[in-house]
């Protein structure tokens, strides 16, 4: 039952995120050179990016959920937020600068929103699964 309502609450939390920060962030100017690389208004799939997101949220959990030792909740989610934001943020952040003509000031706040994403999506995963109770 953790691992359904962590994956709901976590990819609500991802969704919601990401909603503030590119709001936030293309309303700066900052992903203005992301532009020419994305889908129009019209053409907009939000069912994919729903779809992506309950992936992710279910996904982490259930990393973590197998890895996690049960004890300091908020710690362990935090460890486990910012190592899993690291391990994808900061590749993806030179991948996208040299394979796409983009900003590098664009690519590194893109990559900075979705380690913070992942970070806080591992703090509420943590404090969800809790600690473990000995059977």
């Amino acid at each position: 039952m953790k691992l359904v309502i962590s994956t709901i609450v976590s990819s609500i939390v991802i969704f919601l995120l990401a909603f503030l920060f590119y709001w936030g962030v293309f309303s700066a100017g900052y992903l203005s050179s992301f532009i020419h690389i994305m889908r129009g208004p019209e053409a907009n799939t939000l069912w994919a990016n729903i779809v992506g997101t309950l992936l992710q949220g279910f996904l982490l959990s259930i990393v973590y959920k197998y890895y996690y030792k049960g004890e300091s909740p908020f710690k362990e989610g935090f460890i486990f937020g910012l190592l899993i934001g690291f391990l994808v943020s900061i590749p993806y952040v030179f991948f996208m600068w040299a394979n796409y003509t983009v900003r590098w000031k664009g690519v590194f706040a893109d990559g900075i929103g979705m380690g913070f994403r992942f970070l806080i999506a591992g703090i509420v995963i943590g404090l969800i699964f809790g600690k473990k109770t000995e059977k």
